[in-house]
């Protein structure tokens, strides 16, 4: 593999999409300073805007770092440098799915040291944390898989409507089970086997959209 090329290209995209990044960071930071007002209201609103913030960023990233650079036709000229299409769909895998997991991993990092060094939030939330930020990265997973091995724009917008439409329900959903409603009230951490369950399945659902996005890759013959 020509590893300089791969990583010339993993850089080139981080310089692109490094604003929207630490704009996605700093607001979901912020979201998490609103929990120490120790009321209701800014409870809401932070942990909405948390979501949101990681939420948007998952929605836009694969969009301006896949779509457009098709868009754009750059796409023709990358793939007349050396590089085959395998090593070309690595650099982007790597570069949108690395570029996503750094806001995500810190804001994860972070909620998780502000209910255990805060005391602001119930320890008993930690795997609902766990849970739903895994919900997210596999709504990321699908839409950056549908825009690296999808033709035209209609599969990422289909995926990106798909999964905006999911997350309110599911996380709906997910509050409304009794069990989870049960561990709320504990003053610890409760790793219910709902909650085992779930998280076997995201993290199951995230490499397994990974390997089909490089299996239909390979078999592709056009890039351009």
């Amino acid at each position: 593999m020509n590893r300089s090329v791969v990583w010339a290209l993993i850089l080139k995209d981080w310089r692109l999409q490094r604003p929207a990044i630490l704009v996605s960071s700093a607001v979901g930071a912020l979201s998490l300073g609103m929990f120490y007002f120790r009321s209701e209201v800014p409870f809401v609103l932070g942990a909405v805007w948390f979501f949101v913030s990681i939420i948007v960023l998952g929605c836009m990233l694969p969009m301006a770092n896949v779509i457009n650079e098709r868009k754009k036709q750059n796409l023709a000229f990358l793939m007349s440098l050396p590089v085959s299409a395998i090593q070309y769909t690595t650099s982007k895998m790597i570069s949108t799915f690395g570029l996503f997991l750094m806001p995500w991993l810190a804001l994860f990092a972070a909620a998780l040291g502000v209910i255990l060094g805060g005391h602001v939030i119930p320890h008993s939330f930690i795997p609902t944390v766990f849970v739903l930020e895994g919900f997210v990265l596999m709504g990321f997973c699908l839409i950056a898989g549908a825009a690296i091995a999808g033709e035209t724009e209609g599969w990422p917008m289909a995926a990106t409507l798909l999964c905006n439409s999911s997350y309110g329900v599911g996380f709906y959903l997910f509050g409304r089970i009794p069990e989870i409603q049960r561990d709320w009230q504990s003053p610890v951490a409760v790793w219910s086997p709902i909650i085992q369950r779930l998280l076997i399945i995201e993290v199951a659902v995230v490499i397994f959209i990974i390997g089909l996005t490089f299996f239909i890759q390979s078999r592709k013959r056009d890039f351009v």
